[in-house]
């Protein structure tokens, strides 16, 4: 059976990925001058769904930072096994 140990670049790489995902808070969409419900409303479901991606992101970036240190707990322990 071969060797499986953990890949601390790896784990580096995939992090920085995901942290360079973002969304742009404050950008809202309005429409003052109009008087057809169904676009209002569209706007006001837009400005939702940005603000709950934004929450989204933010939650992924944060669980994404525990896994490097993850990655060093299990390279550690990787460490201190041995093969035959």
């Amino acid at each position: 059976m071969g060797k499986i140990t953990s890949n601390q670049g790896a784990t580096q790489n995939a992090v920085a990925g995901i942290s360079k995902v973002s969304v742009k808070s404050g950008k809202t969409c309005s429409l003052e001058r109009s008087n057809i419900s169904s676009m209002k409303q569209g706007a006001e479901v837009g400005n939702q769904i940005l603000s709950d991606l934004s929450k989204l992101v933010s939650c992924v970036n944060e669980q994404a930072s525990k896994f490097p240190k993850i990655a060093a707990v299990i390279a550690f322990r990787d460490s201190q096994m041995r093969f035959k």
